[in-house]
Parts: C-alpha cells; structure tokens; sequence
C-alpha cells in the first residue's frame, strides 16, 4: 500500500513567521504550502480536494481574513469540516480559544512554542485526522437503518475492534460519519486508560518514545488485564439513540476532559473525550466513578 503524503498548509501574514515555521519542518516528511492570509488560504484549499491536506496551521489574528474567520468557514464546509486546524495565539488569550473551540478547533500553538513542541501537536493532529479518515471512509449514511434499532449489545477487548465497532454503531445513527469519530475516541479510551489503566502521563511518554502501540499489546495479554472487556450497549428510545460504554478500570475524573484544558493544550493527546463531546453528540456525561460514559444522539 502506497504511503500517504501528509501535507499541511501554513497561513500567516508575518513573513519571517511563517520562514521561521517552514524551518522547523525541514528534517520532516510534510509537504508544505504556505499563504500569506486567510483568503488566499481559503482559494488554496478550495482549489485541491477535501482530503488534500492532513492539517491546516494559521495564526489566529491575520488581516484580510482572520484564523476564526477562516475556520469558522471551513467548518460549516461539509467538505473540509474534519480536517484539523491547528491555531497559533497567546497563551493569555483564553477568549480566543474559547471561541476557536466552539468554531472546532482543537489544536492550539500557544506562543512562544519551540519546534518540539509544534511537531508534537502536528503529529497528534495529523494522526488524529489519519484515524478519522479510515472510520470516516468506511461509515455511510444508513438511517434507513438507525429507525429499525430498538436495542443492541457488544463487547470488545482491543483497539482493532474499538475501530470496527464503532463503525457498525456510527451506521445506526443519523450522522454516521461526526458519530463514528467520538464514538472511537470514547471507546479506544476505555481500552487504554480503563481496562489497561495506562495513565495520562504514562501515554504521554509512550507516544513520545513511540512505545504506545508496543505497551497496549504487552498489557493485553498480561494476567492483570487479559480477561478485561468494555461492554457497550444502545439503545432506541423514542427520538433518541442512548449508547452506554462500560469498562472494567478503577475509572477517573472525567471532568477536566470533557472541555478544552490550557495546561494541556501542548500535549500530544488528550483531546479525544473533549473532541466526542463537543462534535459528536448531542449529550455525553460520564458515571461518578468514571468506567461509564452515557452518550446520547436526537433524531432530527
């Protein structure tokens, strides 16, 4: 199979910014495009296909066409919504995450950032929207089907069948494709840090040394963890579509991942339970203990 190119499409209006931004790709396999404001940004992207770039990169306060302005744009855009832009502002500028938040972005630069630090959230977003892509490409419009569920039960022990379940839920529902994203954010989390108890730091420095992968595999077939399984279970009632996740872990605090964290901001996940909250359904709470998210979708 023929690697994907990855390329990213840079927008500021700062010259020398933008140069200095360039710069910190070098040794990397992106491609690169550039643009000096939001417009020019815009008439590039529309000038490609919807899935030619793997991430957008723009500052937030640019003349012409600001960064909110711009992703306020591509988000009401069926055709580029899910392509993850990434934003560069002030550390201090909680309004202007807080609007990029509710206008979809997820990813913040948050300056002055160092180029570890930008490769590190152009990874998560580019291997976000990768993962995005395969449940997306594989999820069609079935609500047709969606009105004949009245219930329905699964297990699953695995980050493989965390992506295929969530594929044939996302077909019961009346948007399959923003569904199948939150739903295998929620159910790769109950895997990782529920069942296998792989905490926040811990994931943090696995992905940093690439290890992540490898330390799923080895906790799956440990005797601590081998017999763990997530149950899931949804249910039809009325005009709503009611899916409950369970895992077997000691649970957590959900509530500082339910909304975007500026402390976090930087990390390379731990965007994934803000993400299903935010875009994918229209209720999402989790239990006290924290092994059970409750998430609901309405029937238009």
């Amino acid at each position: 199979m023929q690697k994907r190119i990855h390329r990213l499409l840079l927008v500021d209006d700062d010259p020398i910014s933008l140069a200095l931004l360039s710069a910190y790709f070098d040794e990397t396999d992106y491609q690169l495009i550039q643009a000096n404001d939001g417009v020019q940004a815009l008439d590039i992207i529309q000038s490609h296909p919807n899935d030619y770039f793997s991430a957008y990169l723009f500052d937030y306060r640019m003349p012409n066409k600001d960064g909110i302005t711009l992703l306020q744009e591509l988000k009401s855009d069926v055709r580029y919504e899910m392509v993850p832009a990434i934003l560069q502002t002030s550390a201090d500028s909680h309004e202007d995450i807080n609007r990029g938040i509710q206008s979809g972005a997820f990813y913040y630069l948050l300056k002055p950032f160092s180029k570890t630090h930008l490769l590190s959230i152009v990874e998560a977003a580019v291997k976000g929207f990768t993962n995005h892509q395969q449940i997306i490409n594989k999820t069609y419009n079935q609500v047709e089907s969606a009105q004949l569920l009245k219930s329905g039960h699964f297990t699953y022990k695995t980050i493989e069948q965390a992506k295929n379940l969530s594929n044939i839920l996302a077909f019961l529902t009346p948007k399959p494709q923003k569904v199948a994203i939150g739903l295998f954010e929620l159910l790769v989390n109950a895997v990782e840090h529920g069942n296998l108890e792989i905490g926040y730091q811990e994931k943090t420095m696995l992905i940093h040394h690439d290890q992540l992968q490898a330390e799923i595999q080895k906790r799956l077939k440990m005797t601590a963890y081998k017999d763990r399984f997530v149950d899931v279970l949804i249910e039809r009632k009325g005009q709503s579509l009611l899916i409950t996740i369970t895992d077997m872990g000691n649970g957590f605090d959900s509530q500082p991942y339910l909304d975007f964290s500026i402390e976090r901001a930087m990390d390379n996940h731990g965007r994934g339970i803000m993400m299903a909250n935010k875009l994918s359904f229209d209720n999402l709470r989790y239990s006290e203990k924290g092994n059970v998210v409750f998430c609901t979708i309405h029937f238009d």
